[in-house]
């Protein structure tokens, strides 16, 4: 349920003695429509903001410090000045805002004191990316009011990335803060050092819902790290640093060849990587083209290539609440509907495209596997901006 101004100001005068907001704020989290494990190796995807938000209230101060309130976490505070990233800040909310501030200053841009009071109802384990919505948030505010909206959204963009990988010390690619910063839906080209966004409208009455099995990420370090490594190894035997350098037609009938040196997981990951970036096309096209049945086809064939060809909906041995598992629930209840996993996979959430008709079966069958927690509507949300 969205946050009203109302809220956001008395939320701003409890966290700051009494105090007025001048601006207020949204940003949303981020859904990852198509395109699984193509980011790392150059390739495309579609993402897409999340009907699930923050929000904040906003005035400058004169200071020289950044304070955040942030509602049921409490107050966090860093220094408007140019820092290095600490290790014994990683996991810090405090070190992921010195992190955006540096970015701003490294870049050039104006950054002065302002208390900022947020609130947020990205659910936990809705896997929309609260990190993403979280550093968008910060990004959109001191652009706005330090810097006249004249920072590129591209720039927001890799302010947050880096703050996430360097200060908070959690690796991430681009494609999460791409997803909350330009909001709607887009098709993203990672050829080169700067990623091409190109975004339009969603035009299907699709129903979209996420699934959180309830399955841990703890201890799955290993499994994500493959999946890449795996793509790279793969690009290494043909002298490149990722796939989107290897020609297919070489990577295909070197495969096919006597002399393949590759592993059976690396050839099945590159072959997914391949074939994932033609149906990302497939699916913009769709979008673009008003076609819901083929982009329902695309959806469905990258959920199955991500469980039989990536082989990221499950660890071995523990498909119990896992993506596999809800992703054989949903296919049954709502056979001609779209489904795949969304995001990294091993545990965590699945998405999934709904028609009218098959609304009831899927959330009967969802709800009564996982309960009510464990479905979540969404909408495809606005980017990054003033609320």
């Amino acid at each position: 349920m969205s946050k009203s101004k109302e809220f956001l100001k008395e939320l701003y005068a409890k966290a700051f003695d009494g105090a007025e907001p001048k601006e207020y704020f949204i940003s949303p989290g981020r859904l990852e429509i198509i395109g699984n494990h193509t980011d790392h190796n150059g390739g495309l995807a579609i993402v897409a903001g999340a009907s699930l938000r923050m929000y904040a209230a906003a005035a400058p101060t004169g200071t020289s410090r950044v304070r955040l309130y942030s509602n049921g976490f409490g107050m966090f505070e860093t220094r408007t000045k140019l820092s290095s990233p600490n290790p014994r800040g990683y996991g810090r909310t405090s070190a992921l805002v010195e992190g955006i501030v540096s970015g701003f200053i490294k870049r050039g841009y104006d950054v002065g004191g302002i208390n900022i009071a947020m609130d947020s109802e990205v659910l936990s384990g809705s896997g929309v990316s609260s990190s993403a919505a979280f550093e968008t948030l910060v990004c959109e505010i001191l652009n706005h009011v330090f810097n006249k909206d004249k920072v590129s959204r591209m720039d927001m963009v890799k302010i947050s990335q880096e703050a996430e990988s360097q200060y908070f010390g959690k690796p991430c690619g681009l494609l999460d803060q791409i997803g909350s910063c330009y909001g709607d839906i887009s098709i993203v080209d990672f050829k080169g050092e700067s990623p091409e966004v190109n975004n339009t409208h969603f035009p299907f009455k699709l129903h979209i819902f996420l699934v959180n099995p309830g399955g841990s990420h703890a201890g799955l370090t290993d499994y994500y790290a493959s999946i890449p490594t795996d793509m790279k190894n793969a690009a290494k035997v043909f002298g490149k640093n990722i796939l989107r350098e290897v020609d297919e037609e070489e990577f295909n009938n070197y495969v096919n060849s006597g002399s393949c040196s590759l592993t059976k997981m690396q050839a099945l990951r590159a072959k997914h990587f391949f074939e994932e970036n033609r149906r990302v096309k497939e699916a913009f096209r769709a979008i673009n083209d008003n076609d819901e049945e083929a982009f329902i086809k695309a959806i469905n064939e990258s959920g199955l290539s991500s469980s039989f060809v990536l082989q990221n909906t499950f660890v071995p041995g523990r498909k119990e609440q896992s993506p596999e598992e809800a992703l054989e629930i949903a296919r049954a209840a709502a056979p001609k509907s779209a489904h795949r996993v969304h995001g990294g996979g091993f545990m965590g959430t699945t998405i999934s495209f709904i028609k009218d008709e098959e609304v009831e079966a899927f959330k009967k069958a969802i709800i009564g596997k996982y309960g009510e927690k464990g479905l979540i509507e969404v909408e495809i949300s606005r980017g990054s901006g003033l609320y």
